[in-house]
């Protein structure tokens, strides 16, 4: 995809979007063709927005109580001494929304699983390796916050698409279309056969309808 279709598409998008009280996030859609995601495997991947994010990702670390000092850096920390206080399914899928991304103690993840997985399973919130999301015991983790805060996931399980934020409406031009097009890259190199199964592109903000790259 070249830059000039990202650049038109924008422009036309800015047309249609109506101010709101609120900022309004950028979203990309990227539809799949020539692909069976009924016999395909989850495609997921990682990407960090050389612009940002339109607000920075919230991470919250599960350790053990060895490595409280070293993970500071988190927005919430819960140590392993205190995974007992999660045995309601209401609890853990509030903690699920209320954080993008979960750091893990690499030793931790069978009782992250026990404890987290039957509800962070299912929406892609337990702690990635691909995403350098598990770490060993007492690792600073204040660079994976760092580029955390920025990185944006594209998953697909079973839907033949990929749909991410790369912006809000308050971003500039030039800011949006480098998210957009490090998005499309790394789109293109997750898909089996890479732009040939790459279909239709969109833009559109939270509140406006869809304009075609």
């Amino acid at each position: 995809m070249d830059e000039n279709s990202v650049k038109n598409a924008l422009k036309e998008l800015r047309k249609v979007i109506k101010k709101r009280n609120f900022k309004q996030s950028i979203e990309l859609v990227i539809s799949f063709k020539d692909i069976d995601m009924s016999k395909t495997a989850k495609l997921e991947q990682y990407i960090n927005l050389p612009s940002g994010k339109s607000k920075p990702s919230k991470i919250c670390a599960l350790v053990g109580n060895e490595s409280a000092d070293s993970v500071t850096s988190a927005d919430n920390v819960i140590l392993s001494s205190e995974f007992n206080k999660y045995t309601e399914k209401s609890k853990i899928k509030k903690l699920a929304r209320q954080y993008d991304y979960f750091i893990a103690q690499a030793d931790m993840m069978p009782l992250i699983a026990q404890t987290f997985g039957r509800y962070f399973g299912p929406i892609n919130k337990m702690p990635s390796p691909k995403a350098g999301c598990v770490v060993p015991a007492r690792t600073n983790i204040a660079p994976i916050v760092s580029r955390l805060r920025n990185t944006v996931q594209i998953v697909a399980n079973k839907t033949p698409f990929f749909m991410c934020g790369v912006g809000n409406e308050s971003h500039k031009d030039e800011e949006l279309i480098k998210n957009i097009l490090s998005v499309l890259s790394a789109a293109e190199n997750t898909l089996p056969n890479g732009r040939n199964n790459m279909g239709k592109i969109y833009l559109k903000s939270t509140m406006s309808k869809a304009v075609r790259v």
